[in-house]
């Protein structure tokens, strides 16, 4: 009965701490990651204002091969929206163009709605330089408890800022042997 009770004090401690922790973590999240590329933004935009465009270099799909894209309203720009649906790890969402300033910034609203209900707002921004162009990929929002309480066993920044660094160094590859 003894052994019993001090598992059940280890179990009641641990969960504890866990809600504690998480429950320190920040609600608001901000994950970015950026590359020098050697193109020119007006040649970059027309890969970052186009969802189709931007799911050949995006990471996704060769993180789950069962997702299937579609596409409605505009080809690119605002209102273009990209939709996904898949039974792997990418579950189901869309993503909509909210804001396009040729050769300079996309915003994306990014909705998922499973596993998990979530919103983020996505930004790519060109700004240029010397030898070409710095794409930044920035995401952020607000992270709920649930959120907060897988983060204490997960670093987000490192597993989505690596997907980011993966899908930015297939737009580096693809417009660098573009040009």
């Amino acid at each position: 009965m003894k052994a019993v009770k001090i598992v059940g004090a280890v179990v009641l401690g641990a969960i504890a701490l866990i809600l504690v922790l998480a429950a320190l973590k920040p609600s608001h999240y901000s994950i970015s990651r950026e590359i020098e590329i050697q193109a020119k933004p007006q040649e970059l935009f027309p890969q970052i204002n186009n969802p189709q465009r931007m799911d050949a270099w995006m990471p996704w799909a060769e993180q789950d091969p069962q997702v299937k894209n579609t596409y409605s309203g505009p080809a690119e720009g605002v209102g273009a929206v990209s939709s996904w649906q898949s039974p792997g790890s990418m579950g189901h969402g869309r993503a909509e163009v909210l804001a396009s300033v040729p050769d300079q910034r996309v915003s994306t609203r990014v909705s998922f709605e499973k596993p998990m209900v979530m919103e983020q707002l996505s930004e790519i921004t060109l700004t240029p330089t010397a030898k070409g162009t710095i794409v930044r990929w920035t995401v952020s929002g607000e992270n709920s408890f649930m959120g907060r309480v897988f983060c204490v066993f997960m670093n987000m920044d490192n597993h989505v800022g690596g997907m980011f660094e993966k899908g930015l160094a297939k737009l580096k590859t693809k417009a660098e042997t573009l040009e």
